[in-house]
């Protein structure tokens, strides 16, 4: 099944059934975390964030899902996976008195006590671009239109002033180090004070395109391709307008911190994990018919150098999937793979994992469509909890335009010798922009 790219935003019309729940999620184990040794450099403790103690729609035990919504006719929603496992539908717009969040749902992020959420907002109605709400009731507290998230062009002018340009709808993610470092990643990478409204393009987090005539501000990264540790953003980039490279931002900075060339033949960059204090591996993988290929460059943020890099023979494709296509737990990456063209992608309907210790490869282990015959698509991405363990799962009968489709959410257990599947919710969720655990 081709997926039809952000056209299907515009298309469909508004449909809730009713959930199933097959079974209920009533334990929470985690991990152990790895400790550094003796010849690392330990950095300081992080800013104190107060996330891991909130409670209501915060609850660290529970799982906040984004739908994107069908376009003209639906905007994005949100659904609460709580801690007994009670599936909670339109939460933010039932703490709102009714109001919805903005059109075509884009991607989340939690920060202390406050939620994140980023939407396209293609019909500038009600919802607005970036809403920012309280994470334990989802109360809004502020949002913010297109129309006001504006930037200067690094090279045109107009009257002798730098041109301001407005964000497109480019959008690839967002991540928020706090209300004043709220990094969105659109036509390159932008950094939001929210108590300002001042909306700043970050110096080397973009590239111009067509010089010299349109000089269009060209993405180079995304949320999908990056991941927080120690209180910095750490995003790979890969693709048409860069090789491959880590960039980290920080804090109060417009301007790119470290660069990092990476290794690895792939060009297309499918996700980023942290898989201990201070290691993190970039997977990335070539298009079209390459793609039968993964490759994994693990990186040193302390020493700040690469410190292995290692092909697999398996597609970590991300399929142009705005969540990361590899997920990490308990010493695995996850993922499923797929096949990626130039103006289509399908991931494939089966989990795959790879032990980073051992080396050993287990190709497809789980075939989503046994436990969800009706599952033919997935919306997005498959997500591990790394607290509980679970591995989030969602699939469509159809993605296309026009079509209300049936929809799946899988949920799985990791913390066995091979994935068990304790939960299936059915048709609550509406084209699945990512899960988010809390």
């Amino acid at each position: 099944m081709k997926k039809l790219l952000p056209i299907y935003f515009l298309a469909g019309c508004m449909a809730l059934f009713a959930a199933c729940s097959d079974d209920d999620i009533n334990e929470k184990p985690g991990d152990t975390p790895s400790t550094p040794g003796d010849d690392e450099q330990v950095d300081p403790e992080p800013d104190p964030d107060p996330s891991g103690s909130l409670t209501g729609y915060g609850d660290p035990d529970g799982m906040m899902i984004l739908s994107s919504g069908s376009g003209s006719e639906e905007n994005a929603y949100l659904t609460f996976i709580a801690p007994d496992g009670t599936v909670e539908n339109h939460v933010y717009a039932n703490a709102n008195g009714g109001a919805t969040l903005g059109n075509a749902g884009v991607d989340m992020y939690l920060c202390g006590n406050k939620q994140y959420i980023l939407c396209n907002d293609y019909f500038r109605n009600t919802g607005q671009l970036l809403i920012i709400a309280d994470a334990e009731t989802l109360k809004k507290e502020k949002s913010f239109a297109r129309e006001s998230m504006v930037f200067e062009h690094p090279i045109n002018m107009v009257d002798d002033k730098k041109e301001m340009e407005e964000v497109d709808e480019s959008l690839k993610g967002i991540i928020a180090l706090d209300e004043q470092n709220i990094f969105i990643f659109g036509q390159g990478v932008l950094r939001f004070d929210s108590t300002t409204g001042k909306l700043t393009l970050v110096k080397d987090g973009y590239d111009i395109g067509n010089a010299g005539s349109a000089n269009t501000v060209e993405s180079i990264t995304a949320a999908a391709s990056s991941v927080v540790a120690n209180g910095n953003i750490y995003s790979a980039t890969g693709g048409f307008w860069q090789s491959g490279t880590l960039l980290e931002f920080v804090k109060g900075k417009d301007e790119v911190n470290r660069k990092l060339t990476l290794r690895g033949r792939g060009d297309l960059v499918s996700g980023v994990c942290q898989i201990d204090d201070h290691t993190i591996v970039v997977g990335s993988y070539l298009r079209g018919k390459a793609n039968k290929e993964g490759y994994l460059c693990f990186v040193d943020i302390n020493k700040w150098d690469v410190t292995d890099s290692r092909t697999i023979d398996a597609s970590i494709a991300r399929c142009m999937k705005d969540n990361s296509g590899i997920t990490y737990h308990n010493g695995y990456l996850y993922f499923t793979g797929g096949v990626e063209g130039e103006f289509s992608a399908d991931l494939n309907t089966t989990l795959s994992r790879y032990h980073l210790e051992s080396g050993k490869l287990e190709k497809d282990i789980v075939d989503f469509k046994a436990d969800a015959p009706e599952g033919n698509v997935l919306d997005c991405c498959v997500t591990a909890d790394p607290d509980s363990g679970y591995l989030y799962v969602a699939l469509s009968d159809q993605w296309m335009e026009g079509y209300v489709p049936q929809s799946t959410v899988l949920v799985y257990d990791l913390n066995g010798e091979t994935p068990k599947l304790v939960k299936k919710i059915s048709n609550e969720v509406h084209y699945v922009a990512g899960f988010y655990p809390l």
